[in-house]
């Protein structure tokens, strides 16, 4: 089950952009797409939300081929929420309310049904709730983006397209921000795709990983295998391994020794590092 996209190639401008691609997004599950500027990261998301209506290849959700128009040409999947790099460039109502409520009242939900999805939203974003008769422009960036990120969750999508999301906020704002974000995912038993160029966020909150490298994928993985166990690829695509990572590789070349964390989050990495450091301070 979940979606499944089959030897998808995408051309552009005369460009290929994909070549072949194939992969299969399964529910649940937070997934990072990682590469290098112009390893076609946007572009598969895009198809993934049916944004690129041309392509080649099959695109399947639970095993049936997405809908397209008498064109030929796919239409957007409803059921796919999709935040763009500043998804607060794209906030338009004169209240926060307004904003939050806008694409369920165009459903035709009722208004006491509305309300409540609001708070639900609000509560999961960490909005105050003094917030909705405020105008979003003279809100602080950070909370223009959680107000922007809150009006796509409020449509409960069944995958979740992230790309960068957290750009240009400081350390403390991104981290709770997705943090946040993957609560949401965690609790709602939804899939995520997240694309990111901190891979530190990467090893931090992802499930699994797909590696992107000038349109083609390298590999789609857990994510310890991939920075924990397969290195190699990560040079192959021109990435570095994530800072905690690098640091783990570092103290073993030191010591001599092979560690093995728990997983490749920063606490785990750390906590076998202060292993490392603490038994020498005994030998000494």
């Amino acid at each position: 089950m979940g979606y499944a996209l089959t030897d998808i190639s995408v051309r552009l401008d005369g460009r290929d952009i994909l070549h072949s691609v194939s992969c299969h997004l399964q529910e649940g599950k937070w997934i990072s797409l990682i590469g290098r500027t112009g390893a076609g990261k946007s572009t598969f998301a895009k198809v993934v939300k049916g944004l690129t209506p041309f392509y080649r290849g099959e695109y399947l959700h639970n095993g049936r081929p997405m809908p397209r128009d008498r064109q030929g040409r796919l239409k957007a999947v409803p059921q796919i929420g999709y935040v763009f790099q500043y998804p607060e460039q794209q906030l338009f109502a004169a209240t926060v309310k307004q904003e939050l409520g806008f694409a369920l009242t165009m459903k035709g939900a009722s208004r006491t049904s509305v309300d409540q999805a609001i708070k639900a939203v609000m509560e999961q974003t960490g909005l105050p709730a003094g917030l909705l008769e405020q105008n979003p422009f003279q809100l602080s960036g950070g909370l223009k983006r959680r107000v922007a990120i809150a009006s796509v969750l409020i449509a409960d999508p069944e995958l979740l397209i992230l790309d960068e999301p957290a750009a240009g906020l400081d350390p403390g704002s991104r981290r709770e921000l997705l943090s946040r974000l993957r609560s949401w995912q965690k609790e709602k038993q939804r899939t995520v795709l997240f694309i990111s160029h901190q891979l530190e966020d990467v090893a931090e909150y992802s499930d699994e990983v797909i590696l992107c490298n000038e349109g083609r994928i390298l590999g789609h993985m857990g994510v310890n295998e991939l920075f924990l166990k397969r290195a190699e690829l990560m040079e192959q695509a021109g990435l570095p391994l994530p800072e905690p990572v690098q640091l783990l590789r570092l103290v073993e070349r030191l010591s001599g020794q092979r560690l093995e964390p728990a997983s490749c989050r920063e606490a785990d990495i750390m906590e076998r590092v202060k292993a490392v450091w603490n038994s020498k301070g005994e030998r000494a």
